[in-house]
């Protein structure tokens, strides 16, 4: 059993967390993980001390609403202590977990060592998505973490472009944000430390993340970032596709 701590939460701008924390519950649970869900960024960080989980999962938007746009839910602006990202960093260089979900590349924008950890960050003035809308990401890799998904996931979700991917991403699938788009790297698999990362850029609702092919490989990509040090591999040659910087 998977000891799992599962964050969601933050600014409400677009996204119902309440409900994607519920449904990423149900979804971990039901595979058979021990799952303990908080709503901060500082509190998973006081949880993590002490080896009390083997991975963590991120899904919420914290950071610090500089843009004039973001004026409506500036209460819930955030800036990264230095004892949470100590603690974070510090739980997946030593081996823990980490499933990136969705918004998780935009969270921490005052931490640019966060985009070191999840192996890509949003890039202000640059990353993008089109609306919600019908998205198909093809597989493009025989990974752990996909093995056994349809060979294109259709869902009804964004497609964030051009993030700031850093080397040594190994590229499991792509989807296009419009029709000349040459495919943005929607899920990839990364290794900071002793820890293994998973990014999968879906969930933008929890319908998002009840479809079957997805509950699937976010059960598979816990499972595969669970697994202890003594266990890795080496990757394989890591892959590029269009649209990263």
């Amino acid at each position: 059993m998977t000891r799992v701590l599962l964050l969601t939460g933050g600014s409400p701008h677009a996204h119902d967390f309440p409900a994607i924390g519920a449904s990423l519950g149900t979804v971990l649970s039901a595979a058979g993980h021990d799952v303990v869900r908080v709503g901060h960024p500082d509190e998973a960080a006081d949880r993590l001390v002490g080896g009390q989980h083997d991975v963590l999962v991120v899904h919420g938007l914290w950071w610090r609403m500089l843009d004039d746009v973001y004026e409506p839910w500036r209460e819930f602006a955030y800036s990264t202590p230095p004892s949470t990202r100590e603690t974070i960093e510090g739980f997946v260089r030593g081996g823990g977990g980490l499933l990136a979900l969705h918004t998780a590349p935009i969270c921490f924008d005052d931490w640019p060592g966060w985009g070191d950890i999840v192996g890509g960050s949003w890039h202000w003035g640059i990353s993008s998505h089109p609306p919600v809308g019908p998205v198909s990401a093809r597989i493009v890799s025989d990974h752990p973490v996909v093995a056994g998904l349809s060979s294109t996931i259709e869902l009804v979700d964004e497609v964030y472009g051009d993030l700031d991917v850093r080397d040594g991403t190994e590229t499991l699938a792509l989807a296009k944000r419009s029709d000349g788009d040459a495919g943005q790297p929607v899920v990839w698999t990364y290794r900071c430390g002793d820890g293994r990362v998973v990014f999968d850029g879906f969930g933008h609702d929890d319908t998002s993340i009840a479809d079957a092919d997805h509950a699937r490989l976010i059960r598979q990509a816990v499972d595969w970032v669970a697994a202890p040090p003594c266990q890795m591999t080496a990757t394989t040659t890591p892959t590029t596709a269009g649209g990263a910087t």
